[in-house]
């Protein structure tokens, strides 16, 4: 049944209605003491603990009714089936059947607990968060899992499923990182952290959809350094690549009246005409948090690159370029993923829609970026759109948040996608998004 809880939160964040991990886990420790049973008591229950103003009740109200029509039997139903687990798969650890499950309430609390035993409250300095880190999943039973995937490597591939072991080596990779992350997280809460590199490198490791809002101010800041650093490079880059090679014959004239040495030296200017780079960025539910520090950073370049459009999208495009133009940043995101955020997540017609406005401007100088995990909902691909898209631009690259690991599972079809784009990138963190951003400007002229 924690399944259910789990789709009804990314249900709620959908409707634009903000639920922390924090209170996932409250309303996952209620729901152990009231249970599904009583409609009208759950529906309080967790009115009381997932909304917290008026408009998002009223938000929470709707969803609820819709959510919970036929929802609740038929996927009580679903999770029964998934939890009967062979017996020749030798899959039997309650870690393993989490993670097989996708039970991400549970595995949440599960590392709030293991962090809670590991005293985690008292990591003081940086070089500790490996140690604790080891400490959470060794709580956890990573160790009972990586001897069941042992096992599983040493059955005849008959016995059990091709797939299990990968997907299980999968998950267990996401779960490491989101240990990481989470200990990342309680660093900053109880750790020395007041030099300000030393929080600096600590945002720039950590998962982009795993920062806390508390600390958007000051991870803002830093993307706004960083956005600037990249700028200066590539104005000097762009300066020198216009400057061409030395003019001899020019050189050679204008020093004559020094007697042949060469103060003066002169170049052959190139024509370098302004790339023209396009970004579509998925904002719907599952990439929200991401987006912003992707919108936030390559908006902060237009000061070099000036012909930048933007277009976000979570089913139908809109562009957002004016919005950007003369305000406040932080409050044009913010009113950007406001007003196309977090609905369910549509590629075929935010294609189609940046096809019809954008395809005659698209030409060999264009650079296409788009933000997103490639999750497309089990709906139509229309690849054929992004092709056309691809065959007449200079390039197209592609930024997906989530780790390479997850690419092409559940209803990510990131390889159909790739198929029509010069480069592919996992870009998860600041770290990454500073390294694509940097490949970018220098491929854009």
């Amino acid at each position: 049944m924690e399944r259910v809880l789990t789709d009804f939160v990314k249900a709620l964040r959908n409707s634009s209605i903000r639920v922390s991990p924090a209170e996932t886990l409250d309303a996952t420790e209620v729901l152990e003491k009231i249970g599904y049973d009583n409609r009208e008591l759950l529906k309080n229950t967790l009115s009381i603990t997932l909304s917290k103003t008026p408009e998002e009740k009223e938000k929470f109200n709707d969803c609820f009714e819709d959510f919970f029509r036929e929802k609740l039997s038929s996927d009580d139903n679903e999770i029964k089936d998934s939890q009967q687990v062979p017996a020749e798969q030798k899959i039997n650890s309650e870690l393993a059947q989490n993670l097989l499950q996708d039970s991400y309430a549970d595995i949440e609390l599960s590392i709030s607990k293991a962090g809670e035993e590991a005293e985690i409250r008292e990591i003081k300095y940086f070089t500790q968060r490996a140690v604790f880190s080891r400490r959470i999943l060794d709580l956890m039973g990573v160790a009972n899992l990586e001897e069941e995937l042992n096992l599983l490597g040493q059955l005849d591939k008959t016995e059990m499923p091709s797939d299990l072991e990968q997907k299980l080596r999968n998950e267990l990779t996401h779960l490491r990182e989101r240990v990481s992350d989470y200990v990342q997280q309680q660093f900053l809460l109880h750790g020395d952290v007041s030099g300000e590199q030393l929080r600096e490198q600590v945002f720039k490791s950590m998962n982009m959809g795993q920062i806390d809002r508390s600390y958007l101010h000051e991870v803002h800041s830093l993307v706004r350094r960083m956005a600037k650093k990249l700028a200066n490079m590539h104005s000097r880059r762009k300066k020198n690549y216009r400057r061409g090679k030395l003019d001899i014959r020019r050189t050679i004239r204008d020093n004559w009246v020094n007697q042949g040495i060469l103060f003066n030296l002169r170049w052959s200017y190139k024509k370098v005409d302004k790339p023209k780079i396009l970004v579509i960025c998925d904002v719907s539910g599952s990439v929200g948090s991401y987006a912003r520090f992707m919108l936030m950073f390559l908006f902060s370049l237009t000061e070099v690159v000036s012909k930048i459009r933007a277009f976000v999208f979570s089913s139908h495009l809109g562009e957002v370029t004016d919005e950007f133009k003369g305000g406040n940043l932080e409050s044009s995101i913010e009113t950007a993923l406001s007003k196309y955020g977090g609905g369910s997540t549509d590629y075929s017609h935010a294609l189609s829609d940046f096809v019809s406005l954008c395809i005659d401007e698209i030409d060999k100088k264009t650079t296409v970026v788009i933000l997103g995990d490639a999750r497309n909902n089990f709906g139509p691909e229309k690849a054929d759109l992004l092709k056309s898209v691809y065959e007449r631009s200079k390039q197209v690259y592609w930024l997906n948040p989530e780790g390479k690991y997850r690419w092409n599972t559940g209803d990510s079809v990131m390889n159909t996608y790739s198929a029509y784009c010069t480069k592919v990138f996992e870009c998860g963190t600041l770290v990454q998004l500073e390294r694509v951003i940097s490949t970018l400007l220098k491929t854009a002229i």
